[in-house]
């Protein structure tokens, strides 16, 4: 088979392809498509089996469909195709797909074609929207072009006196749907650039329907026939052009056809595409708010299509006259609500917020031409509108009327009207924070906690969801609350500081615009310094340990604060991503609030029904043991555990645990294994003698095996003995996972009894670490705290995950003299955070002497890698 075309293909396309990644080549779409129909042109010019069809009176047309239709080929994009022929499909053509296609198959181009005839392709289009959608972007290349010319008359015939409301149907049911499955891109970190919401998808959808209802040629043409004004037309230009580039070169450093930013191809575009660090602000996060600023300008364009459906063939006839509203110069047409004309808006300047709270007050959205004109008209939103007294009070009932399912915030955001009122806002529009935390950009972020809080006014189907419902009833100033929600993050706009604190000071300033008062302010401002307290204090600390919720308590001093800080915490977790947000967190975060709920309304440190729970648990404990324990002894045991021992374990366990203490008699440790319910992992309970170093060991030991730790605790277990419970993925190898075991324990042995014997261990432990990061990666840091509880010393230890990291920083501990009583893991964005309660194995006492503290911290930080970025960088300069 003659290669040659395919070669001048190759060829020809490398070329194009290299000029377009070295920045010369901005029409490389339409070049790119060119260079295919040159290829096609030239098969079909030379061909033998084209040349007897045509003779033999069944002529055909090639025709390019979908993408490849638009001329909008990028580098790993399909190529579809249509063979048409008017009435019967002759054998021959087998021959022809043969010399056309094989030899783009065998250079590895993914072509898809059909071969059809005029009518079975009417039938099918009109059978399948999918189908039809590709033959609305059809394009003649070469063949018969009559042949084309008929097919596309009948089609539009047929499209226009049959199936106009069903298509139109199609495209809007079928554009809901994507959006359900693929997400909103202009919420996510990884959009997906194509079929996401705000992706080009938005803009073929706006194409397809402007080619139904006015048989527009090229997008040029949604100008000419009003489908968008001039301004949107060239944005929509900008947009896409900057789309299709970052398109492109997805696909070249994939390799592939890939259309999702997945988080670890995000550096490297950036890189090339020329953005750099910036006043301590990755060039990542540039590039990736400029893409979300693009990708809500198409996402505005595909509410403009919906828009005009709507209007078109979903409205009913009844329903399209306009009709009046409460606010004179507003009226509602077809559903969607209006100004009356552009005179009222000059007349009446406040008008242009009005206009949201009437949408949000009837749930009835802004129509297009209304958005226009807001945006349009943002220059009347001078410092007299914004310091009007009506004015302030319409945008806190605007704050209170903005849900997920209808999110007048949203609007205002889009048109600019937000930042309008709150100029402060705009450093945190479409700002990105680039890591696998935060799951949405800073102002979408923001938003969306003002939604969450907004959602707690209804009960809700679960316990915590009533819990909301009820401290948010409870809340005495929602604005207040609304407010801090909107404003939390606003401190993120200069990255150099810390954001909590930053945003307290902007925060101030703004709330005194909006006419709140001086308690009011301190409350939001309290607020806003604090909204990460509750949730680092939960998942940092040892909440069952009643000191906790007492330095909350006395932290933050009042039950209006409590409320409105629990609210805002649990707002803000669920809107950050499920890193932040689980049922682990959820309900320390509850535990923690009704603690410290207790000890503000009561003074109790413990409330009756934690008292109640304990005694139950003594009970059964005592019920469970009487046969083979005198009661005397099981009280005196019971009566040695700590509390936090007796709340979270249940009483099964601890009668293991007992079991286990009567049974270790001179051993130096004795333990159980079992596997946790519907889950894979393993809780391995010890038992031993609490020797210098034992939790330390365990970790080593465990390490040694390649056994992964995912949580631990330590417990005292009467007077000289230790309770450690660790939960661990299983040995890898299940079918030997028994002789692993009883390896781990003779390892345990040797290591309790020898203090070198994990010095083998310790030697496999990296000495660097090289971590994935859009910016200069976070340095370890230890930070002590002596001021939560009483009884221990807390050391946190901040740095990145890797194989053998509790075994280090527990080693180095030890070797300072120190003793782990309680061991938590917790995360901070990308890193990891190791919280240990210690005391000092010398004295059994906290560590307060600063040369010991800075001994200890100077300890582990010498035991942890050292982290490098992995990235090389490449920015360009």
């Amino acid at each position: 088979m003659d290669k040659t075309n395919t070669n001048i293909l190759i060829k020809n396309r490398e070329t194009l392809i290299e000029q377009f990644l070295c920045g010369n080549e901005p029409e490389f779409l339409e070049k790119h498509t060119s260079v295919i129909d040159e290829y096609l042109f030239s098969v079909f010019e030379k061909s033998s089996a084209a040349r007897k069809m045509t003779i033999a009176g069944t002529p055909f047309a090639i025709i390019a469909l979908g993408g490849y239709g638009r001329k909008e080929q990028c580098i790993h994009s399909d190529i579809d195709l249509l063979i048409l022929f008017e009435k019967s499909v002759p054998p021959e053509v087998e021959a022809f797909v043969q010399e056309l296609f094989y030899p783009l198959w065998d250079a590895r181009f993914e072509v898809g074609y059909a071969v059809r005839n005029i009518n079975e392709c009417l039938e099918m289009a009109f059978e399948r929207f999918d189908i039809l959608t590709t033959i609305l972007d059809a394009r003649f290349i070469c063949g018969a072009s009559l042949i084309y010319t008929s097919f596309m008359e009948k089609f539009r015939s047929d499209l226009s006196a049959k199936h106009l409301k069903d298509t139109l149907n199609y495209l809007f049911e079928h554009g809901e749907k994507r959006h359900f499955d693929f997400g909103d891109s202009t919420y996510l970190i990884a959009p997906d650039i194509k079929s996401g919401f705000g992706g080009l998808r938005d803009y073929h959808t706006l194409l397809w329907y402007a080619k139904i209802k006015s048989n527009v040629k090229t997008r040029r043409d949604l100008e000419y026939y009003g489908f968008l004004s001039h301004f949107e037309y060239l944005s929509m230009e900008e947009s896409l052009n900057d789309i299709w580039k970052i398109r492109n070169f997805l696909h070249h450093i994939t390799k592939r056809k890939c259309d999702t930013l997945h988080f670890e191809y995000q550096i490297e575009l950036a890189a090339i595409l020329g953005y750099r660090s910036k006043n301590r602000r990755p060039g990542v996060e540039h590039f990736l708010g400029d893409l979300h600023t693009r990708m809500d300008f198409l996402k505005q364009i595909n509410q403009i299509t919906f828009e005009d459906i709507l209007g078109s063939v979903r409205i009913k006839k009844g329903a399209a006259g306009p009709r009046p509203t409460k606010t004179d110069g507003l009226v509602i047409k077809k559903r969607r609500l209006y100004f009356i004309n552009t005179v009222a808006v000059l007349q009446k300047p406040d008008l242009l917020l009005k206009i949201f709270l009437e949408s949000g007050l009837k749930k009835i959205p802004l129509s297009i031409e209304a958005r226009r004109i807001v945006s349009e008209f943002l220059h009347l939103v001078d410092d007299e509108i914004k310091k009007n007294h009506a004015c302030i009070k319409i945008f806190k009932k605007i704050l209170s009327l903005s849900y997920w399912e209808f999110n007048v915030l949203n609007v205002m955001l889009a048109t600019g009207i937000l930042e309008k009122f709150i100029p402060e806002f705009s450093a945190v529009v479409n700002k990105i924070q680039y890591n696998h935390y935060h799951r949405f950009p800073v102002d979408k972020h923001s938003i969306r906690c003002v939604q969450i809080i907004n959602n707690f006014k209804e009960p809700g189907d679960s316990p915590m969801e009533s819990l909301y419902h009820s401290v948010f009833k409870d809340v005495r100033n929602k604005n207040v609350l609304l407010f801090a929600a909107l404003l939390h993050d606003i401190g993120k706009s200069n990255p150099a500081k810390e954001h909590s604190k930053t945003g307290a000071k902007i925060a101030k300033s703004i709330l005194k615009r909006f006419g709140f008062n001086s308690t009011q302010i301190e409350d939001a401002v309290f607020l806003i310094e604090n909204h990460l307290v509750l949730v680092k204090t939960a998942t940092r600390r040892d909440i069952s340990d009643e000191e906790t919720a007492v330095y909350m308590a006395n932290k933050i001093g009042k039950i209006r604060l409590l409320r409105m800080l629990y609210l805002l915490t649990v707002a803000d977790s669920r809107a950050t991503g499920p890193k932040a947000w689980n049922e682990w967190t959820q309900n320390l975060l509850r535990d923690l609030f009704l603690k410290t709920m207790g000890i503000l309304k009561k003074g109790e440190l413990a409330s009756k029904k934690t008292q109640k729970l304990i005694d139950k648990k003594k009970n059964d404990v005592i019920r469970l043991l009487k046969n083979r324990w005198r009661e005397d002894e099981i009280n005196k045991l019971l009566e040695s555990m700590s509390r936090r021992y007796l709340v979270y374990v249940p009483a099964q366990s601890i009668v293991d645990h007992i079991n286990l203490y009567r049974n270790l008699k001179a051993k130096d440790f004795i333990w159980q294994i079992s596997k946790e319910n519907d889950s894979d992992i393993r809780t391995v309970s010890i038992c031993g003698k609490d020797k210098p170093g034992f939790y330390s060991k365990i970790a080593g030991v465990f390490f040694l095996n390649n056994l992964d730790i995912v949580a631990s605790q330590a417990y005292s277990l009467g007077e000289e003995h230790v309770l450690d419970i660790f939960k661990v993925n299983p040995p890898k190898d299940k079918f030997f996972e028994t002789e692993k075991w009883k390896k781990v324990e003779n390892d345990l042995i040797h290591a309790i009894n020898n203090d070198h014997f994990l010095d083998n261990a310790l030697d496999k432990i990296p000495r660097t670490l090289r971590v994935s990061s859009g910016k200069t990666p976070e340095p370890n840091t230890i930070r002590i705290d002596n001021e939560t509880s009483s009884f221990f010393t807390i050391i946190e230890v901040f740095t990145y995950d890797f194989p053998g990291l509790l075994f280090s920083i527990t080693n180095a501990l030890y070797r300072s003299h120190t003793n782990v009583n309680v061991a938590m893991v917790a995360t901070k964005v990308d890193q990891v955070i190791d919280i240990f309660y210690v005391r000092s194995l010398e004295n059994d006492a906290k560590i307060e002497i600063k040369q010991d503290l800075t001994q200890i911290k100077n300890a582990i930080l010498k035991s942890l890698p050292q982290i490098y970025s992995k990235e090389v960088n490449n920015e360009k300069n």
